[in-house]
């Protein structure tokens, strides 16, 4: 991934920190196709959580369903278990700040039946930290990090055909309890 290969810089977990770095925002795609894949009762091969509960990707579904890709240690991957091809279609729109990925085959009859996330386990954030930063000006306070508790969560999954149980799995993810950290200008005059 790179600026020159079309890749955009954005926010993405590094090193115990959310940072800008290049390739940020391709988890929604991920987490996004992750999800389609799951509720459409496929078999997920691979998947990775974030490090820490992120907000943007609880929006309508809750913890536990996101799915982070790093080139080239952590993938997303599925496995298409059916005896028909699938179409996937992706859209995006901007002025929403939505991903959709629209999966079409032929249907084998499953049902998939999908638990409320289930939150065991919570411990909550540190402390803020603060860092001071001479590049800001004095008095001024910039958040750079934000805070979240860590969790267990599990997502449970039945898929059924004719009323028979094909498969049950579950989805489970141990969140980190996450710091927000604050830089406070230390440098010349606050404008």
């Amino acid at each position: 991934m790179s600026l020159d290969t079309g890749y955009a810089e954005a926010l993405i977990i590094y090193n115990g920190r959310t940072i800008k770095g290049v390739g940020g925002g391709v988890c929604q795609v991920s987490t996004t196709a992750f999800r389609a894949a799951f509720t459409g009762g496929y078999p997920i091969i691979e998947r990775w959580p974030h490090a820490y509960r992120v907000g943007w990707y609880e929006r309508g579904a809750g913890p536990g369903l996101d799915a982070s890709v790093f080139s080239p240690y952590v993938d997303f991957k599925f496995q298409n278990d059916t005896p028909y091809h699938i179409l996937i279609e992706a859209y995006a729109n901007d002025v929403a700040g939505r991903l959709t990925f629209k999966f079409y085959s032929t249907s084998d009859g499953r049902q998939v039946t999908i638990s409320e996330p289930i939150v065991e386990t919570v411990i909550p954030h540190p402390e803020d930290k603060l860092e001071e930063d001479p590049t800001l000006p004095a008095g001024t306070r910039q958040q750079v990090d934000y805070a979240a508790d860590g969790a267990d969560v599990t997502v449970k999954r039945t898929v059924t055909r004719n009323g028979q149980v094909v498969s049950e799995d579950r989805v489970f993810t141990r969140y980190q309890p996450w710091q927000a950290i604050f830089k406070v200008g230390t440098g010349g005059e606050t404008p």
